[in-house]
């Protein structure tokens, strides 16, 4: 065998070799490509029940999805992205729909905005719930005989009886 023939040989070799590799990488890239679908899915629709029953809306920010500052964007609990646009226009995107970088931008911003929301609203909660506990704890110092024979004390209200007689 002539000399060019085994470097030509070598240069085959590493070509089909070069495409071997290539056809490994790709089927690697389509596996992880699939597997991003699956796990964006299953993101969607777990963090989708969250937001749905908490039902908070967050302003973001237009950088997050690569847009100009004169855009507004709002994550809606559905998880909805309202794009209204300068000229008042808007348009809507599913959160699904976004490419990996603008979700894990989203989330960033996202995830911090609605749990400092969820915090407020269950300090919230938490106060009036105290309040109504200790105003059902109050009511329930009251005597326990029957109705007929609870007199209020202020001379300003008359209560009348079942049988018809004032007190």
């Amino acid at each position: 065998m002539a000399p060019e023939e085994k470097a030509s040989d070598e240069t085959l070799a590493a070509a089909v070799k070069a495409m071997e590799d290539l056809v490994d990488e790709a089927v690697q890239v389509y596996e992880l490509d699939k597997e991003k679908v699956n796990v964006i899915d299953d993101l969607y629709n777990s963090l989708k029940v969250i937001t749905t029953y908490l039902a908070f809306s967050v302003d973001l920010e237009p950088q997050l999805l690569s847009l100009a500052e004169n855009f507004r964007l709002i994550l809606t609990p559905s998880l909805d992205i309202i794009i209204i646009k300068p000229d008042f226009k808007s348009e809507t995107r599913r959160f699904d729909q976004l490419t990996l970088d603008e979700t894990a931008n989203v989330l960033k911003f996202a995830i911090p905005a609605i749990i400092s929301m969820v915090r407020a609203d269950r300090e919230s909660k938490n106060r009036k719930v105290a309040f109504l506990r200790e105003g059902a704890k109050k009511l329930k110092r009251l005597p326990t005989s029957s109705q007929d024979d609870f007199v209020v004390t202020d001379a300003s209200i008359q209560v009348e009886n079942v049988g018809g007689k004032l007190q």
